[in-house]
């Protein structure tokens, strides 16, 4: 229970930075999403002009708060019976500075969407085991993919086998690693 409290605490004191947003339960509609797990205290943070990856690199680097991964647009960390009020508060605090002193304001160059629509061309079975030539990334753009594509974090493929390589994929992955990501 106080942890789920501190998680809550936290999330409350982050929105209130302003530029964040640290979802919850709002979220549950009895449809999509179901229930939430609040002591994984998720944030939103592309609104002051950051990727999560970024901020999870800033709060790193800058302030030595280690929290679990950050991805194009999120941060995420856990809160567990091994936190108390202070590290909330110092993680609190370090957001509304981080948010004072590297906020960009406006999205140019920032890339918006995290999922992009594949263009299934064939299935993966048939991706997977035809015959494959490896070229570079910059010249792959209308082939067909016939391995997974994913950026880590979070991990989630952004090209599967027999999905067609796109401009807009493509341009997905430069960004993704130029913020940091693998």
């Amino acid at each position: 229970h106080q942890v789920a409290d501190m998680a809550e605490y936290a999330r409350e004191e982050i929105n209130a930075v302003g530029g964040y947003y640290a979802f919850g339960k709002e979220l549950c509609n009895g449809n999509s999403v179901f229930d939430f797990d609040t002591t994984k205290l998720s944030v939103h943070t592309l609104d002051i002009g950051l990727a999560g990856i970024e901020v999870y690199d800033i709060l790193r680097d800058e302030y030595d708060i280690q929290i679990e991964f950050g991805d194009i647009g999120n941060i995420l960390a856990y809160v567990s019976v091994g936190d108390r009020e202070r590290e909330i508060e110092r993680l609190v605090s370090a957001m509304a500075d981080l948010r004072r002193r590297f906020r960009r304001t406006g999205t140019a160059g920032m890339l918006t969407q995290e999922y992009i629509e594949p263009e299934v061309v064939t299935s993966p079975q048939e991706a997977f085991y035809a015959p494959k030539i490896s070229v570079p990334l910059a010249e792959s753009e209308g082939r067909v993919c016939s391995e997974f594509v994913m950026c880590y974090p979070p991990g989630i493929p952004i090209l599967a086998p027999g999905e067609r390589i796109t401009g807009e994929i493509l341009e997905h992955i430069g960004y993704a690693k130029e913020k940091g990501c693998s």
